[in-house]
């Protein structure tokens, strides 16, 4: 077994929550990018590019992986493996059919992969980290950072949601567990909680009205989640069907969905102003993809070096509307904003 920090810390964290509710929450080490690429490579066992053939079949719980490429273990090109998939919450990989992950197994298995490694999905073939594994040239890395902030109008869907069962002089209602909403929705009573279609997460539930809806939160299409770049669809239901995922987990799903109805979109009133460079703070960052790392900033801020060359920069979003500090989503760039 890889004696990886972010991995124990996860098991030791799971086995103290009760199977009916376990949640995945991993312990990430902010170090420098060329420290976290070479981390990850000396703890995995496994290192391989796969396309996700088929996660169709639920109750199995496995998804089927087409090896494509490989950089370490004795896994090879064109062999298939079936990997544990699921929504996160268990620490298990989410791998929706159709999509390319380079994947970190552990050294018992290149089928033993975890949301806590550093797996993840890759958008292009020419991904900085995939030319590190084939080349040994590190990914660029940024020596001067630039944030933005940002205000807009939310579009939530969770308000969104809440707005169709409250009546308008009244606070918007909360999305329920699961089990909640199932005895509500066998009582007739308006609810609506969390739910998957197609691989994205949706809202499902039952207006004041009585009527059925789905509402899917789209993000604005990007290596990275920042503020203020959501939009919310809604589509209203025939009726919404309880169907079971596992012996002990049955989602909703919607029947007969309407035409999709743009409720709101935060780009139309999004309004951004990029700070100047300043310097990268040491440990900032979680290296977990090298063109796209999340950073924790402080709302001081330190000039960089006048006369000193600013490239590559860390271009970072607020994940939070009008936030200083924070959580901001960042991009390496090699030219800085306006």
């Amino acid at each position: 077994m890889v004696r990886n920090a972010w991995w124990i810390a996860v098991l030791v964290g799971c086995l103290a929550v009760p199977t009916a509710g376990w949640a995945c929450s991993c312990i990430r080490r902010t170090q420098g990018l060329p420290g976290a690429l070479k981390e990850a490579r000396d703890e995995a066992g496994f290192i391989y590019l796969g396309r996700v053939r088929n996660s169709e079949d639920s109750s199995e719980r496995f998804a089927t992986v087409d090896v494509l490429e490989t950089f370490k273990g004795s896994v090879k090109a064109g062999e298939v493996l079936q990997l544990p998939y699921g929504r996160g919450g268990d620490c298990v990989l989410n791998l929706p059919r159709g999509e390319t992950w380079l994947i970190y197994a552990d050294d018992t298995s290149p089928e033993d992969a975890w949301s806590c490694m550093r797996s993840r999905r890759v958008l292009s073939s020419d991904d900085s980290e995939l030319t590190w594994l084939r080349t040994g040239v590190l990914p660029p890395v940024p020596v001067a950072l630039q944030r933005e902030i940002v205000s807009c109008e939310v579009c939530d869907s969770d308000v969104v949601g809440g707005r169709l069962l409250a009546p308008p002089e009244m606070p918007a209602a909360k999305p329920a567990l699961q089990p909640e909403a199932e005895a509500l929705w066998k009582a007739g009573q308006p609810f609506f909680t969390a739910g998957y279609a197609e691989g994205r997460r949706v809202m499902l539930g039952v207006s004041r009205e009585g009527r059925a809806f789905e509402l899917t939160e789209f993000a604005e299409s990007s290596q990275v989640r920042e503020a203020c770049a959501r939009r919310v669809q809604l589509r209203w239901c025939a009726r919404l069907e309880l169907r079971q995922r596992t012996p002990k987990v049955s989602d909703f799903h919607c029947v007969g969905p309407g035409e999709p109805q743009e409720v709101c979109d935060e780009r139309r009133s999004r309004k951004s102003e990029w700070f100047p460079m300043e310097r990268l703070p040491a440990r900032a960052c979680d290296w977990a993809n090298p063109s796209a790392p999340s950073c924790e900033l402080a709302e001081g801020r330190f000039p960089f070096p006048s006369g000193a060359p600013p490239l590559p920069v860390l271009a970072c979003h607020p994940r939070t509307p009008g936030a200083r500090s924070g959580t901001y989503a960042c991009e390496v760039k090699t030219a800085p904003e306006p």
